[in-house]
């Protein structure tokens, strides 16, 4: 498995740049409502000025080793000691796997954390008035997640990934699911701004057209050298 993973990230490559290409076409029209938008878009303003300033790096340091010690909980594995320290952290557990290696590259811990949150709370008390604050809260994790994901995965290749299956695997994974992750989150954050179904169809359609275009540029490829070394 472990040398077929490079070649399911090679093929998996286009899927997952035409999906990054429909999700950005999609949701910026959709973040552009700015009358809806407006609290979402000024948390991640905020953010983006806080990770300008170098602000929050054990915070993230915190959420990344938390994340893969709660991805290893989940799939039943032993967590044996989590250390953070302000610019590197580590997590022993008793085995790993993929999940546990990408999870805090996927999922926003924080996010999910407020999400939870504001859930909890409007269970139990009217919290209609709060959900500016509570848009601003995700746009800020939201940004803070994706901020420091691209922070690390543009800079030397993780054991995280080595782990997994390596960067040609992990890193077409994680654009896939990232992209699913902003849809889904725009959606249930919006449910009257953006159509999953929409979304799921375009980046479908880009994909179907990636590898169109890279099936005719091979076989263009193909018949041009045969032409030649027949001649």
């Amino acid at each position: 498995m472990r040398a077929i993973k490079p070649l399911i990230g090679l093929a998996l490559a286009p899927a997952a740049l035409a999906a990054v290409w429909a999700t950005a076409a999609v949701l910026a029209p959709a973040l552009g409502k700015f009358n809806v938008t407006f609290p979402l878009l000024g948390g991640a303003l905020l953010c983006l000025l806080f990770h300008w300033l170098g602000r929050g790096r054990r915070l993230y340091v915190a959420a990344h080793e938390l994340t893969h010690a709660l991805a290893a909980v989940f799939t039943g594995v032993r967590v044996r000691k989590i250390s953070v320290s302000r610019n590197s952290g580590y997590v022993l557990t008793d085995s790993s796997n993929a999940f546990i290696s990408l999870a805090p590259y996927f999922l926003p811990l924080y996010t999910l954390a407020v999400s939870a949150a504001y859930w909890t709370a409007g269970r139990f008390w009217p919290v209609a008035h709060l959900r500016p604050w509570f848009l601003a809260a995700a746009g800020f994790t939201l940004a803070f997640h994706l901020l420091h994901t691209a922070d690390i995965l543009s800079g030397p290749v993780q054991s995280d990934l080595k782990k997994a299956g390596g960067p040609l695997f992990s890193i077409p994974l994680l654009l896939l699911l990232n992209c699913l992750g902003l849809a889904a989150a725009l959606r249930l954050l919006f449910p009257g701004l953006l159509s999953f179904r929409a979304w799921s169809a375009r980046v479908l359609e880009t994909q179907a057209a990636a590898y169109r275009g890279l099936g005719e540029a091979a076989l263009y490829l193909y018949n041009t050298a045969k032409m030649y070394l027949s001649a």
